[in-house]
Parts: structure tokens; sequence; C-alpha cells
């Protein structure tokens, strides 16, 4: 008969799993995960690599499965490995969001709030909310790390940021978008470009063609900063199929494109100042230019009361009364 003490294996097991494993081992699972390998993950780290070697292996001691296999292609997850990597991955979020929580509980909204946005953004919905945000927390310190759209998305999702600002053509279900504005992108040459000369004609001061007319031309790419609307709207057209310059950065992009290296889409909040001061020519219609929103991205499960989902209902706040303004 079983006593009332009596454990089963698989409840020693556990017991013991409980008891010995420890965040760090789960932490450097999930750096060799993201970072492609064991070597990677080390110098993204400055760890040594047989320190994570020898981690991952007593993770996969404690579990009791393999989790990983080495490839030419860096690693490869075992179906264990792709549920503990979920499993690892929330428990970051949970860990990196406990100082945030504890504030919350007392009260006091303070620590550190992480934004990861694209950059030379134009909204203004996002100024006005960090004023007002900065206004009612004062205790909140924000760190912003200026990424493209892609490692935005990614940065939000590992828990390295609180808020993410960016475009994204594949919302995920495990995120929360808030729109907050569309970016709009026009394409660009510098004003003493040859394609002015070329093909202007008429006497109108703004010169507006079919995309297609300048597939011929050199072209200045932004590189992963380019969004897939973007990138679409340019293979549709045979733009960049000449490609004169690529920058990882849109103020890049436009120091390329005023030097005449080649032509190029900027959004056009950004380009605005150098249209006026007419370093900068538009060349295409209007109502044909390319068009995204931007959204202002959480996890989904991100708790109420946190500087994170205070920040977000700020600026859902400043937007409604914006769009009030537009319709009154």
């Amino acid at each position: 008969m079983k006593t009332q003490n009596a454990t089963t294996p698989a409840e020693q097991a556990l017991k013991a799993f409980i008891r010995k494993v420890d965040w760090n081992l789960c932490r450097d699972f999930l750096a060799i995960v993201e970072y492609g390998g064991i070597g990677a993950a080390a110098r993204a780290t400055a760890r040594q690599q047989p320190s994570l070697s020898a981690s991952l292996k007593r993770f996969e001691n404690h579990i009791g499965f393999t989790l990983c296999s080495r490839s030419s292609r860096g690693i490869e997850l075992t179906p264990s490995g792709k549920v503990v990597f979920e499993l690892c991955r929330d428990m970051a979020g949970c860990v990196m969001a406990i100082p945030q929580h504890a504030a919350a509980a007392a009260g006091c909204i303070e620590g550190t709030l992480r934004l990861s946005m694209i950059a030379d953004l134009g909204i203004s919905a996002v100024d006005d909310a960090i004023i007002m945000f900065h206004k009612i927390y004062p205790s909140v310190s924000l760190h912003i790390d200026v990424a493209p759209w892609r490692d935005t998305i990614e940065a939000v999702v590992r828990g390295d940021a609180d808020i993410g600002i960016s475009c994204d053509n594949a919302p995920r279900d495990t995120l929360r978008y808030v729109s907050i504005g569309r970016e709009e992108q026009q394409l660009y040459c510098h004003a003493s470009s040859r394609i002015l000369q070329e093909l202007k004609s008429g006497s109108s001061d703004t010169i507006q063609y079919k995309p297609h007319m300048f597939s011929k031309y050199n072209f200045v790419l932004t590189g992963s900063d380019e969004p897939q609307e973007l990138l679409a709207f340019r293979k549709c057209h045979g733009l960049g199929r000449h490609i004169g310059g690529q920058a990882d950065t849109l103020s890049e992009a436009r120091r390329l494109i005023r030097l005449g290296v080649g032509i190029g889409f900027l959004p056009t909040d950004f380009a605005a100042s150098d249209v006026l001061t007419g370093q900068l020519v538009p060349l295409l219609p209007e109502d044909i230019l390319p068009r995204y929103p931007i959204y202002m991205i959480t996890r989904a499960e991100t708790p109420d009361g946190t500087a994170a989902s205070l920040i977000v209902n700020v600026i859902i706040s400043r937007t409604a009364g914006k769009e009030m303004q537009k319709t009154s």
C-alpha cells in the first residue's frame, strides 16, 4: 500500500529537475538557438565556447532529451528542442518583466522601458506619446534601439524589447499590434540628375512618370530596412535592376541619392525638407505611391499596469484624439 509520503519515479525525477535546473541554462540554450550555433552565441555573448557547450549538455541531461543537433548549417532543433525553446522564450519574457510587475503592484512605475524602432520614423504620434508618457511616469527611463524592421519585431518576440515600432506585413498571433499611422514612400533623384534632362516635359515643377520608365537607371537600395510592400512595388515595376549603391539606414540612402549615386525610395515625411530646399525631386504620381501601416508592437501577454502597456494606452489615446480632430 502506498504511503502518504511515497512518490513515483516520475515525481521524483520532476522534483530533482526543479531542484537542479537553473535559469542560466535556459538563457544559454536561448542564445545558442537564436544565434544559430554555439560558436556564434559565444561570440555574441562574450562567453567561452566550451562553457556554452557544457551548459547545453547539462540542460539536456536535466531534461532527459537531446534538444538540438549540429549540421553544416549550424544547429537544428529536435521536436523536443522546439517545444523547450518556446517555453524558454516565454520564461525569458517573464523574467525580464519581474521588476516592472513588482513596481506596478507597489503602485510605483519605474525602471527601464526598452523600445526598438525603425530608423528615421516621421510619425508624430510616437513623439507625442513619449513626451506625455515621460510627464506622467518620470521615473521610467527610456532605452531606444534603432534596428531594421524585421530585427525590431524579433526583439519584441525574444523579450529584448518591451515595445517595437515597425511595419509588419505578416502580423503574428503572439504579438499585439496597435496601428499608429501610415508611411508613404516616394521615388527621388537629386536636383541636377541627368534623368530630369532626359525625361522632363512641359513646365511642371514636379516630374511625374510611370515607375517602369526608371528601371534602366542606377538605384540606391536600403537593404534590410526595406518594407515588404516597397519591395513588391519595386519588383513589379523592374526598379533596382541596376544597383548604384546600398545603405543600411535611410539617412545614408538619402546621402547617396543627393550625391547622384542613383535614384531611390525614401519616406515622404523624411525627405520633405530636402524637397523644399530643392535637393531632391519626387518622380512618381502621389496616387500610386506604396504605403503601409506602422504599428506599436508588444507581446500579446503583456500585463496591464506595466510600463509597456501604459505607453500603449497613451499612444492609443493620442491617436484616437487626433482621429476625432480630423472628423470634427
